[in-house]
């Protein structure tokens, strides 16, 4: 039963990102989009934690979880505050590029807990190499960006 409820509560947030994104194309409606994008987003990581099971095994980490998030919302919130309207796509870059840096660590972590990677489905390796290409690619090409945005140089 938790199964579906998971399922459904990924159906949802999937629906609310969409139309969130669909919302911030316009001016008039794009706070109204970010907040239906972030409602989606609270399903998402609520469903994940409370419902999401693995081998019939829950999470138990919700020390590490929850201290995560905290601490993610506090210097996330600080650095929104502090940075001035003119630098606000230097950090956009640079947290998109944080993403991309989560997503390749992420990558690297689940293919550390394979055991026999002959012994795993193609299908897995595939993503997880993905998953580490995407994410590399994405912060590097980010990381270029906010250093362009910023004038930042290299020193030659």
């Amino acid at each position: 039963m938790e199964l579906n409820i998971l399922t459904i509560a990924y159906l949802i947030a999937s629906v609310t990102f969409i139309l969130g994104l669909k919302m911030l194309s316009n001016p008039a409606s794009a706070r109204k989009g970010n907040l239906v994008a972030a409602a989606g987003m609270t399903i998402a990581i609520a469903a994940t934690i409370f419902l999401y099971e693995e081998n019939g095994v829950k999470l138990t980490n919700y020390g590490w979880i929850f201290g995560g998030i905290a601490i993610g919302g506090v210097i996330g919130t600080l650095a929104a505050k502090k940075v001035k309207m003119t630098a606000m796509p230097e950090m956009v870059s640079m947290f998109n590029g944080m993403g991309g840096a989560c997503a390749a660590l992420i990558s690297i972590i689940e293919f550390s807990h394979i055991e026999d990677v002959s012994a795993e489905p193609a299908g897995k390796l595939i993503i997880i190499l993905a998953g580490l290409i995407i994410g590399s690619v994405s912060f590097a090409g980010s990381m270029v960006a906010w250093g362009k945005l910023s004038g930042k140089r290299l020193k030659t």
